[in-house]
């Protein structure tokens, strides 16, 4: 019988250490899924703003006419987000960091840029489609794009002084703040199931989430961000 000598497995501390490093699949795959709320339909979006107006009802139906308006900013808005949406939940995998450090810090500044283009390019839609509005709508997309900028920007600050501790608090903040414009899909619908029954209650309701969604959107991730970096004692 042929023996297999111990040499044949590596048994080192840094083997041992990086087979006990876990993805941390249920915050990746919950970030997967929210940044595919917008990050799915921007790759549609963006296929069918390069083609063009079709004579297909079907196609058409899929994109707001008015987004062949202003192309381009449609175009750099959805390959922005497309390009948050592929690269921003893997930074939250310690697995993947710790064995792939060079694709870590290559997505997180792909990831990086592309949160500043989609924070800024947001405002140029707005500005472009909708121009006629300027009320609080618009006041919490600006403060919703400039929280983005700041908190993105803290968070590269301290990967730089090598802060490890203090950054991954930052992303934390930063995603938060990035999603807050899918979390009123959320509370729209927990709404319209609750006080949205009540009739004379509805057209404020719908007013008040009209107004003011990014911002409640922003408030509940905050919360949930910090609730997240105490558990985890970042």
């Amino acid at each position: 019988m042929t023996s297999i000598s111990p040499d044949k497995f590596d048994n080192s501390p840094a083997v041992i250490a990086s087979a006990s490093v876990k993805h941390n699949w249920p915050l990746v795959g919950t970030l997967f899924v929210l940044t595919a709320i917008p990050g799915i339909p921007a790759i549609l979006i963006v296929l069918l703003v390069l083609i063009g107006p079709v004579d297909s009802q079907f196609l058409t139906s899929l994109v707001n006419a008015r987004y062949f308006e202003a192309p381009l900013a449609v175009l750099v808005h959805g390959s922005s987000g497309i390009a948050f949406f592929l690269t921003v939940p893997l930074q939250f995998s310690p697995a993947f960091r710790h064995k792939h450090l060079q694709g870590h810090r290559i997505s997180g500044r792909i990831a990086l840029l592309s949160a500043y283009i989609m924070a800024a390019s947001g405002v140029w839609m707005h500005l472009v489609l909708t121009p006629e509005e300027r009320g609080m709508r618009f006041t919490g997309l600006v403060i919703v794009s400039l929280s983005m900028v700041v908190a993105f920007t803290i968070a590269f600050g301290h990967v730089l002084k090598r802060q490890i501790a203090a950054h991954r608090r930052w992303m934390y903040r930063a995603v938060a703040i990035s999603l807050a414009v899918v979390t009123p899909l959320f509370v729209e619908t927990v709404a319209a199931l609750t006080l949205g029954q009540v009739e004379t209650l509805r057209p404020l309701l719908v007013q008040l989430l009209h107004d003011y969604d990014r911002l409640i959107g922003l408030t509940i991730n905050l919360l949930i961000a910090e609730w997240l970096i105490r558990s985890n004692r970042l």
